[in-house]
């Protein structure tokens, strides 16, 4: 009878490696044609895709070329601009002061810098985070060519006349906002916040290839990013962005990068699971409603999953899938270098998360 249990232990055994086996080549294979479909259905030239469960890596792979001549292929090495994913640095910091004790959210961001518009003084840090402060936008979209102000104080000075909307009352998304975010935490931490960045996210992270200038960039393993224009791809627009634009954007990432960062915040590394679970919370209006940001990162939910994360337009989008105690994830990052109908980051990620996320 032992020997019979050992055998039939061992059969189990085998079976159950196999089947993971089968089911390891199954999901490759079903997202490799996924990223076939996204290609050829979004015109994209280039893709990265990388899914995580716990610890365990589900997928990686690279298709398509660094740019639309095919001369370079794409490769998990590759280096993409992040656009405003780069605003989960900001957000990070954000979380670990108020964990320390160093900030509280909950008070107004005049409490720590005092050069703000009058009408801004009794706008909450958690309402800025969450895009909902009524501040306007601090450049104009639709036309680049205006010059930027020089510095973040002329940003403030340049809107103090302008209307505020009612905070609180509404979803409206600002990159104002962020900038709004990295001053307090200079105020608060009497220090850069490219340097705040390196020293409590890059360096403590070991993100070896991320950067926070283009100058710093590696060249020849940067793609070259496009945009939609009548159901073409065309060059991304040439925009002199600030310095202090890097509050909001400008961060440069490999694949492999954005996931061990993204995987840090996860398993509780970079702030506790007790503070996510506190912070990963969708903004409530008063009338009960709920915003789609928490704490900056964007919220929903997938059947059972809570998700948060931040995308960069349509190019690019970093996700994470969790349950309601944080004792289970899936991380989806999914950077591409542009396609020519505009499709939202969001449906590229949602068209290999369904392939590996249990409903």
């Amino acid at each position: 009878m032992k020997i019979f249990s050992l055998f039939a232990s061992l059969h189990l055994f085998f079976a159950c490696a196999a089947w993971a086996q089968t089911s390891a080549v199954d999901i490759h294979a079903a997202v490799d044609n996924q990223l076939r479909i996204n290609e050829q259905k979004h015109g994209i030239p280039g893709q990265a895709v990388l899914e995580l469960h716990n610890k365990d890596i589900l997928y990686r792979n690279a298709t398509g070329t660094t740019a639309i001549d095919g001369s370079t292929l794409v490769t998990p090495k590759t280096v993409f601009p992040v656009y405003s994913v780069s605003k989960l640095f900001a957000i990070t910091l954000v979380m670990q002061l108020q964990e320390e004790g160093k900030l509280d959210i909950s008070d107004p961001a005049s409490r720590y810098v005092g050069n703000l518009p009058q009408s801004w003084r009794t706008i909450r840090i958690d309402q800025f985070l969450n895009h909902v402060s009524g501040v306007p936008e601090y450049f104009d979209s639709n036309d680049f060519s205006r010059p930027f102000p020089p510095s973040v104080e002329a940003v403030f000075a340049t809107l103090k006349d302008v209307p505020v909307s009612a905070p609180g009352e509404r979803t409206r998304y600002t990159n104002t906002n962020n900038l709004v975010i990295a001053a307090v935490l200079e105020s608060v931490t009497r220090t850069p916040y490219r340097t705040l960045v390196r020293q409590r996210i890059i360096e403590a992270l070991d993100l070896q290839e991320t950067w926070l200038k283009l100058a710093d960039v590696p060249k020849a393993r940067l793609v070259e990013s496009y945009r939609a224009k009548e159901g073409k791809l065309v060059p991304d627009l040439s925009i002199a962005w600030p310095d202090y634009s890097i509050a909001h954007g400008g961060a440069y990432m490999t694949l492999d990068d954005a996931g061990k960062f993204m995987s840090a915040i996860a398993h509780g590394r970079v702030v506790s699971k007790a503070g996510l679970k506190r912070f990963w919370q969708p903004y409530q209006f008063a009338n009960g409603n709920l915003g789609s940001f928490a704490t900056g990162w964007d919220y929903g939910t997938s059947g059972r999953w809570h998700q948060v994360g931040h995308d960069g337009g349509t190019k690019v989008r970093g996700r994470i899938l969790f349950d309601k105690d944080l004792n289970d994830h899936y991380i989806v990052i999914y950077l591409t270098n542009g396609n020519k109908d505009g499709v939202w980051s969001s449906t590229l990620v949602d068209s290999v998360q369904t392939l590996i996320v249990p409903k």
